[in-house]
């Protein structure tokens, strides 16, 4: 049981103010705040540092440029331990803060905990999560910052099946609500296209997979579907690499993500699969190349959805022209912001009525250590 009074005073202790650089404010500027609740310590701390550190760049560049309708940004910054208990307790926390919106949280477990608070108070929430079971519970306020699984998964599916001539998958994934909601949507859409499925589940932060490969050897299918976190993905190519198994392996963005690469290194090679963002698509070069100047890392696509959630918020909020959760809120669900609107939304992008964001995607091919881009993917196909 999480204590919350001993919580509260860790969480306070860590909430913290944006120093402004750059841009002069009018002396009566009252600042906007936002939090970023995310997974900071844990297992998803590698996922939760690059969110924060998307988003920290965003605010400082909005900063610079006059801030939102001419307001400076403050933020507070929680970490909710990679745990969904302590993700409740966060966004209890937060909502004491006041913040006009919430960035996070990424794992879908945690949001799924975690999102009636916000809802309840009004708050809007961006969230790095991908399970279909956030956006079925009718939440008006909660907004996806990439396409989710329900709308990439039976694309991939026919792509396998039409352009690669895959006959037989075995889906390798991990079990939490992120992988589940994976396994569901992948198994329904292959059974669609006449596609032999098997899947084998994995757990969050596991090390050794040596009888899961030997299991997979002994299955005779054609192709590895592997959807679990960046760390584990890494691990289990290695290891697939190093037994010395040459079946062909697709995944989805933990899969083709920055960090996966740098974690598994040659053994990366040749992968495939959908990538909601690519630092390799031209109008995001500029945010690849001054995140890697400031942090020492190409950005993940965690880092990439946060930006973008920034950007997408203070488009809206601008054409409200005002700081009002619901009129922002019902303008997002109605609108699409266009690139030439919001450069830094690097794609145009729309909201479902569930949450579900509307945006191009990406085919990807791991050569050389790095993203290829093969073709971009309407979220509409």
């Amino acid at each position: 049981m999480v204590r919350k009074s001993w919580l509260v005073g860790a969480l306070a202790a860590v909430a913290v103010s944006l120093v402004i650089g750059g841009a002069l404010f009018a002396e009566d500027a009252e600042p906007i705040e936002f939090g970023i609740v995310c997974e900071l310590s844990g297992h998803g701390a590698s996922h939760g540092a690059h969110w924060r550190d998307g988003i920290l760049l965003a605010f400082q560049e909005i900063n610079n440029a006059g801030g939102i309708l001419g307001r400076p940004i403050e933020y507070f910054l929680v970490d909710t331990e990679s745990r969904p208990p302590v993700s409740v307790a966060a966004m209890e926390y937060a909502v004491t803060k006041e913040p006009f919106a919430v960035f996070g949280t990424i794992y879908s477990s945690s949001t799924i905990a975690n999102m009636a608070t916000l809802e309840e108070a009004g708050i809007l929430q961006m969230v790095g999560s991908t399970s279909t079971k956030i956006y079925e519970q009718g939440n008006y306020n909660v907004f996806a910052t990439s396409p989710i699984n329900r709308n990439v998964f039976p694309w991939l599916v026919r792509w396998m099946v039409e352009d690669v001539g895959v006959s037989s998958i075995v889906m390798v994934y991990t079990n939490d609500e992120m992988g589940t909601d994976g396994r569901e949507i992948l198994e329904e859409a292959a059974e669609d296209f006449g596609v032999a499925f098997e899947g084998i589940a994995i757990q969050t932060g596991q090390a050794d997979f040596a009888g899961e490969i030997a299991r997979v050897q002994g299955m005779g299918v054609d192709t590895i579907f592997l959807y679990g976190h960046e760390e584990e993905n890494a691990r289990f190519m290695i290891q697939l690499r190093t037994l010395g198994v040459d079946l062909q392996v697709v995944g989805y963005s933990p899969l083709l993500s920055a960090l996966a690469l740098d974690l598994g290194g040659e053994a990366m090679e040749g992968v495939m699969g959908a990538a909601t963002w690519s630092y390799q698509y031209p109008p995001i070069k500029n945010f690849a190349e001054t995140f890697q100047l400031l942090y020492g890392e190409t950005p993940s696509h965690d880092a990439m959805k946060g930006y973008v959630a920034v950007y997408t918020l203070k488009a809206a909020i601008e054409a409200v022209g005002a700081f009002d959760a619901d009129a922002v809120r019902t303008w997002l669900h109605e609108n699409t912001i266009t690139t030439e609107m919001e450069p830094n939304v690097f794609l145009d992008t729309s909201y479902r009525d569930d949450g579900t964001v509307d945006r191009n995607f990406f085919l990807v091919k791991i050569e050389n250590g790095e993203q290829v881009i093969v073709q971009v993917i309407s979220s509409q196909e």
